[in-house]
C-alpha cells in the first residue's frame, strides 16, 4: 500500500488552519458566539486530535504507575496493550523539531510504511476513555516550573530526552546549549523549566582499558562499543552524580553497553571479566555488572546528602533482532505491534537486565525514604516489548551513510513508540 506523504500533508494542514483562523469580531451576539465557539472546538478537536487539550483530574497513588479510572479503580498504566488508532497524528515531526537524530529519524530517511505511529497505548483497568487521551503539555509545564530534570544514561536516553524536548518544543522553543563536562541543556525561559543530558553508557566510574585514564564522550562511543573498558562497579560516576543535587528530578537508565567487553573493578581492584581475554581472571556475566552498577547508583542517589529531589529509575526498552544480532545479519521486519495473546518472551540478556534493575529499585526504595528522596520506577520494558515495528530498522541513515549499525532494532524511531514514556514520567511528576 502506498504510503501518503505524512510530513508535507502535516505542515500544509497545520499551514491551512492558521491561514483560515478568523479574527475575533468586536461586537457578537450571543448565540453567534456559542456556534462559533462550538465550531471551532469540533473544528480543533478532530483537526488536531487533541494532543495537548487533556487536562486529567485524576491522582497518583503511591505506586508511580498506577493512576485512579473514571470509575473509581486504580488502572496500572505500565500494563495494557497496543490499540490501532488509524486516525493518530504524532506530537511532532522531523518537519517540526530540529533535534532529531540521525539514526532516530525514520521520517526523513524513508522508513516506507508509518503505520508504527498509528497506535497507542491503552493501559489495563483504565476504560477506553483514558487509553485516548493524549500527553497534556500544558499540565506538564505547570507542574515543572521553576524546575529542572536531569536524564543520564546512553544514547536511549538520549532518546528519550528528545522525545520529551521535541513534544514540549510544539508549546514552546526551547533554547539550547552545552556546558562544559558534557552537560547538554533544552531551557525553556517562559516556563522557568530546563532539560539536562548527560551521556555515560554505564553511570558506574569508568575508562576505556586501552585509553586515555579518564572516561569519553560520546564523539568517541566507538570505541567504547569495541572496548574492553574498565568499569568500577562500586563508585558513581563522579562527573554527573555531584550535579544530581541541583535538580529536582533525575532520571537514570542504561543496561545495553554491559553486554560489551569489560574488566570489572571493586575497591579498586581487579574483580572479574566478561570478554576481556585477560588470564587468571573470574569471568562474570554482564548482569552481574548490571546489577551492581545500579545497587551502587541507586544508593547514592537515596542517600545523597542536599538531594531532595526526585529520583526515577527507567527500565531496560528490549531489542528486537531477528535471524542474528546486531552485526551478523538481524533484522527487525515487523510492520505492527506483536499480538497481545502472544506469551511475554524477552530475550536474553535483556530479561536479567530488567529483574536486576526492578530488585535493586526495590532494595533502594527503603534508605530513600528515611533520607526524604523519592525514588520512583519507570517500567517500561512490557509495553515496549510488544513493539518490534517501532525501530529505524535499514531506516536510521540514508544511503551510504553509517551511524553505528547498519541495521538497527535497538533504538527507536522520532517520533514513535517511546512518546509514551512521557505520559508514565507526567504521570510520576503528578504524584510526586
Amino acid at each position: 500500500m502506498k504510503t501518503l506523504p505524512v510530513i508535507p500533508s502535516l505542515r500544509g494542514l497545520l499551514a491551512g488552519v492558521r491561514r483560515t483562523r478568523p479574527d475575533a469580531p468586536k461586537i457578537v451576539s450571543v448565540p453567534a458566539l456559542v456556534a462559533f465557539l462550538i465550531l471551532a472546538a469540533v473544528t480543533f478537536s478532530v483537526v488536531f486530535l487533541g494532543p495537548f487539550q487533556w487536562s486529567p483530574t485524576t491522582t497518583t497513588s503511591s505506586s508511580s504507575s498506577l493512576i485512579s479510572s473514571s470509575a473509581g479503580a486504580e488502572c496500572d498504566m505500565t500494563r495494557g496493550q497496543w490499540v490501532r488508532d488509524p486516525a493518530a497524528l504524532p506530537y511532532y515531526t522531523n518537519a517540526t523539531c530540529a533535534f532529531i537524530e540521525g539514526y532516530q529519524n525514520c521520517m526523513k530517511h524513508g522508513k516506507p510504511s508509518l503505520e508504527f505511529l498509528r497506535w497507542r497505548w491503552r493501559p489495563d483497568g483504565c476504560g477506553d476513555e483514558l487509553g485516548r487521551r493524549r500527553f497534556d503539555a500544558a499540565r506538564f509545564f505547570r507542574l515543572v516550573r521553576g524546575k529542572s530534570i536531569l536524564f543520564v544514561g546512553d544514547s536511549m536516553a538520549s532518546s528519550h530526552v528528545r522525545s520529551l524536548v521535541c513534544t514540549l518544543a510544539q508549546v514552546e522553543a526551547p533554547e539550547r546549549s552545552r556546558s562544559p563536562g558534557g552537560f547538554e541543556h533544552w531551557r525553556f525561559p517562559a516556563h522557568r523549566f530546563t532539560v539536562t543530558f548527560f551521556w555515560t553508557p554505564f553511570q558506574v566510574r569508568w575508562r576505556l582499558s586501552r585509553g586515555p585514564p579518564e572516561a569519553v564522550g560520546p564523539e568517541r562511543q566507538g570505541e567504547v562499543f569495541a572496548g574492553p573498558t574498565d568499569l568500577h562497579l562500586d563508585e558513581p560516576d563522579q562527573r554527573w552524580a555531584p550535579a544530581a543535587k541541583g535538580h529536582d528530578y533525575v532520571v537514570v537508565s542504561a543496561s545495553h553497553w554491559f553486554a560489551r567487553p569489560a574488566v570489572y573493578y571493586r575497591g579498586g581492584r581487579v574483580a572479574g571479566c566478561h570478554a576481556c581475554g585477560l588470564a587468571n581472571v573470574t569471568a562474570l556475566r554482564p548482569e552481574h555488572a548490571q546489577r551492581a552498577a545500579f545497587r551502587t547508583v541507586l544508593r547514592a542517589l537515596a542517600g545523597m546528602k542536599g538531594f531532595k529531589g526526585t529520583a526515577i529509575l527507567r527500565t531496560v526498552a528490549p531489542t528486537h533482532y531477528e535471524n542474528g544480532g546486531w552485526f551478523d545479519g538481524g533484522e527487525c521486519t515487523a510492520t505492527e505491534p506483536a499480538d497481545p495473546e502472544d506469551p511475554e518472551e524477552m530475550a536474553e540478556p535483556d530479561g536479567e537486565f530488567y529483574r536486576a534493575q526492578v530488585e535493586e529499585f526495590a532494595a533502594a526504595a527503603e534508605a530513600a525514604r528515611r533520607n526524604g528522596v523519592r525514588l520512583r520506577l519507570m517500567d517500561v520494558t512490557k509495553m515496549m516489548l510488544r513493539r518490534p515495528d517501532g525501530h529505524p530498522d535499514r531506516y536510521g541513515h540514508g544511503p551510504g551513510e553509517h551511524e553505528g549499525f547498519d541495521i538497527d532494532c535497538l533504538h527507536w524511531c522520532l517520533p514513535g513508540p517511546i512518546d509514551v514514556w512521557n505520559d508514565l514520567l507526567l504521570q510520576i511528576l503528578a504524584g510526586r
